[in-house]
């Protein structure tokens, strides 16, 4: 961990302790609501579902990039404080970094339940190069070892397979219950509708992507492998599972005559990622560029999770010739 991060977390440490009186873990009054903290949005989204009205949720990528993500002392104190704590290992180097020095007891990561594929061999290889050229680059070779459990070797996209993000839930329902056990049958009860909306959004996607003519997606970067193994499509990212990464020339003539031979008419750019290279790569190919929405961060703030994931089935329907 850089000495950088050291310093901010110890200055947080000693703000949260100064201010251990106001956390809301005591829990004296019926009023009082849990504060949790969630990674990022589609943690945030689950937590706050289960929550309701009884969990104030902090998401600690509001904008921005999440792999990327780098937080501030209010960040750290506020997780610090927190009555509970829930993210992804391995998918935000400095979050996992603030785990080891500042996360609270009651403290979840999701990583088990969301059961992470393993990157391929060659996806592996490309990350690993991804972030040696970063390193070499920069020009700071210690930050290569802040890298390496940067996604350690697993695809940690699992919120776009509803399926899995369903499995997350009863944890964080245990998570909240421990937090606040008086109100653990209500944590419960809204899991449980969680879910059902979840095996909803399943079986649209199940419908809504079945006889595709042409199946396969050309996405800006590699999010979309659980939901391409659930439903039965092809993924082809111009990127891999990091959309930092510098994408190559011979890359995109890779996906350029991918995209040809599976006479695909749509390529998908982000809307969080500056993409030109989607866009060119469309241009270029004279077929249309549509924005898919990965959920890393709540990008329009009047769609939820489950909003945003129906757009994203309608796009891909349309673009795959899905019956």
């Amino acid at each position: 961990m850089h000495n950088g991060i050291r310093k901010i977390i110890g200055a947080a440490a000693i703000g949260a302790l100064a201010l251990t009186g106001c956390s809301a873990g005591a829990k004296g009054g019926q009023t009082e609501k849990v504060d949790a903290v969630a990674s990022f949005y589609p943690l945030a989204y689950v937590t706050s579902q289960v929550g309701g009205d009884l969990v104030q949720v902090t998401n600690l990528t509001p904008s921005g990039e999440a792999h990327e993500v780098e937080l501030s002392a209010k960040d750290l104190t506020t997780m610090s404080q927190a009555d509970a704590l829930i993210y992804l290992s391995g998918f935000q180097a400095s979050v996992d970094d603030a785990v080891k020095e500042a996360a609270p007891k009651n403290t979840l990561d999701v990583a088990k339940a969301a059961k992470l594929k393993k990157l391929s061999a060659e996806q592996a290889a490309e990350h690993e190069e991804e972030h040696e050229h970063e390193a070499d680059h920069e020009g700071e070779h210690e930050e290569k070892a802040g890298h390496d459990h940067h996604h350690g070797a697993f695809d940690p996209h699992f919120w776009l397979d509803p399926q899995r993000l369903s499995q997350v839930v009863p944890q964080v329902v245990a998570t909240l219950t421990k937090a606040d056990p008086k109100h653990g049958d209500t944590f419960k009860k809204n899991g449980k509708a969680l879910q059902d909306k979840l095996s909803t959004l399943d079986k649209q996607y199940r419908e809504g992507l079945t006889k595709c003519a042409t199946p396969t997606a050309v996405t800006a970067h590699e999010a979309y492998g659980y939901m391409a193994d659930r439903y039965g499509f092809e993924q082809v990212g111009v990127k891999g599972v990091d959309p930092e990464a510098e994408t190559s020339l011979t890359r995109l003539q890779e996906v350029a005559n991918i995209a040809k031979a599976k006479k695909v008419n749509v390529l998908f750019s982000e809307s969080a990622l500056g993409d030109k290279d989607t866009k060119t790569l469309a241009e270029q190919l004279g077929i249309k560029s549509e924005v898919l929405d990965p959920l890393e961060i709540q990008v329009d703030k009047n769609r939820d999770y489950l909003q945003v994931m129906r757009d994203n089935l309608g796009k891909l329907s349309k673009a795959m010739k899905c019956q």
